[in-house]
C-alpha cells in the first residue's frame, strides 16, 4: 500500500501582547511567528518559529514564502525521522538562512510522525527520559520606572528570585533598575536575587563604552548578554575580560561553527540557546551536546511572543543540558499574550516552575482544568488551531 504524502501548510501568526515589551534592539506589541501544519490523512502536527531580522537575520515574510515555495508543493517528500535528518544533512546552509522557518517545519513533522506512532516527540528522537520541567527567569523590559517597578513586584509576589534586566544605555537609568530590584527584593524577603543583564547589542561598535558603563554599575550581577554585536567576537571577549563578567551569547551563537570561534577566545562565556533561532530541536540538541562536552553553562531562552508550542519544544534541549543548565526563559502564556491558538496554554507557576511530570492544572472561564501527565506522550501533547477560510484563528 502506497503511503499518502505529507501536506505542508504555512501561515504567519501574529499574537497580540497585553503590553508593549521594549529592549535596545526592538519594541514589540505583537508576537510574529511562522505557523506550520503537517498533515497526513486525519492526523496533523504543528510547528512554530520566530523569525527576527535583528537576531538571526531572517524575517517573517521571507520565511513564510520559503516554506510555501519549497515544501508546500509536495516536491520534497518527508515520511519519517530519517527523511528529516537526511534533508538537514544536505541543506545546512539553507537552514542557516531560514532557521526559524525550518524550526517550524521540523517541529510540525516531528509532531505528526510521533502522533502517527502514538509516542512522544522525545521517544521519536530516541530520548529515553525527559523531565519536561523547568524553572523560569523573570525578564524585565526597558520600561518606565513605574511600569518596571510594578512588573517586578508582580514577579516577586509570584516567588521569583532569578532576574534578567534589559539595559537602556543610560547609566543612571540602568543603575536605578538594579537598585529598585534590590529594594523590592528586600521588601519581599528575597535575600539573594540572581541578576543578569541583557544589552541586546546596545554598544555595537563601542567596546570601550560597554566596558566603562558595565564597570560603573553597582550591584551583584553574574553575567552580561550580547553587549556589542554578534559579528564582533573579539570585542565581545574584551568586554567580558575587562568587566569581569561572563558574556551570554545569544545571536552570536547560532551554530556549532559559531561556537568554534569563541572557544579560541579568552574570557568566560554562557550559551543562550533558542530553539527557533538555532534552527529547530535537532540542531539545538546537537549544539547543547557540544556545549556540555566543553563544560559551558547553558541558558535555554525564548523570543518575546512565542506560544506554548515553542515552550513545550524547548523543554527537550533544556533537559538535555543537564547540570549545565543555569536558567530558562519563556512559559509566559497569557501572562504576556492575549490569546494563543494552542491548548492547553503552558505557563509558569509560583517561583517560575513548570512541571509536566505532574498533572498540569490551569484556570479557565469554566473553572480549574487538569491535564494528566500521559497527555504529553503523544506528539507535543498540544491541540493547535489553524485559521478558517476568513483568516480567523
Amino acid at each position: 500500500m502506497i503511503e499518502k504524502p505529507v501536506q505542508i501548510d504555512v501561515q504567519p501568526l501574529n499574537v497580540k501582547l497585553k503590553s508593549t515589551f521594549r529592549h535596545a534592539g526592538a519594541r514589540r506589541n505583537m508576537g510574529d511567528s511562522i505557523w506550520v501544519r503537517a498533515r497526513r490523512g486525519k492526523i496533523s502536527g504543528y510547528g512554530e518559529g520566530c523569525p527576527r531580522s535583528y537576531s538571526a537575520g531572517d524575517d517573517l515574510a521571507s520565511s513564510v514564502q520559503w516554506v510555501r515555495e519549497t515544501f508546500s508543493t509536495g516536491a520534497i517528500a518527508f515520511d519519517s525521522l530519517d527523511s528529516i535528518l537526511g534533508w538537514m544533512e544536505k541543506n545546512e546552509m539553507l537552514i542557516d538562512e531560514f532557521p526559524s522557518a525550518w524550526c517550524a517545519l521540523e517541529m510540525a513533522l516531528l509532531d505528526l510522525f510521533s502522533r502517527e506512532q502514538s509516542c512522544s516527540v522525545e521517544a521519536l528522537l530516541g530520548i529515553k527520559e525527559c523531565q519536561r520541567k523547568g524553572r523560569y527567569s523573570a525578564v524585565l523590559g526597558d520600561d518606565s520606572k513605574g511600569q518596571y517597578s510594578a512588573m517586578l513586584d508582580q514577579y516577586l509576589v509570584r516567588g521569583f528570585s532569578d532576574f534578567k534586566i534589559k539595559l537602556n544605555g543610560n547609566l543612571e537609568r540602568d543603575q536605578e533598575k538594579i537598585t529598585i530590584l534590590y529594594d523590592l527584593c528586600e521588601q519581599h524577603g528575597v535575600a539573594d536575587p540572581r541578576i543578569r543583564l541583557d544589552a541586546n547589542n546596545l554598544w555595537k561598535g563601542r567596546v570601550e563604552d560597554a566596558i566603562n558603563q558595565l564597570k560603573a554599575l553597582v550591584g551583584d550581577v553574574f553575567a552580561i548578554e550580547e553587549p556589542v554585536g554578534s559579528e564582533d567576537k573579539g570585542g565581545t571577549s574584551r568586554v567580558g575580560i575587562a568587566s569581569g563578567l561572563p558574556v551570554i551569547l545569544d545571536e552570536s551563537l547560532c551554530t556549532i561553527r559559531d561556537l568554534g570561534h569563541f572557544k579560541s577566545l579568552p574570557g568566560k562565556f554562557i550559551a543562550n540557546i533558542k530553539v527557533s533561532r538555532v534552527g529547530g530541536i535537532v540542531r539545538a540538541l546537537r549544539l547543547v551536546n557540544v556545549l556540555r562536552e566543553s563544560d559551558w553553562p547553558v541558558i535555554v531562552g525564548c523570543h518575546v511572543g512565542e506560544t506554548s508550542l515553542l515552550t513545550r519544544a524547548a523543554l527537550i534541549p533544556a533537559d538535555a543540558a543537564g547540570e549545565n543548565l543555569i536558567a530558562q526563559e519563556g512559559a509566559y502564556g497569557d501572562y504576556l499574550v492575549e490569546r494563543e491558538p494552542v491548548y492547553p496554554m503552558l505557563k509558569f507557576g509560583h517561583g517560575g516552575h513548570l512541571d509536566l511530570k505532574l498533572p498540569y492544572s490551569f484556570q479557565t472561564d469554566q473553572g480549574l482544568e487538569t491535564v494528566p501527565v500521559e497527555n504529553w506522550d503523544r506528539g507535543f501533547g498540544l491541540k493547535c488551531r489553524w485559521p478558517d477560510s476568513s483568516g480567523q484563528w
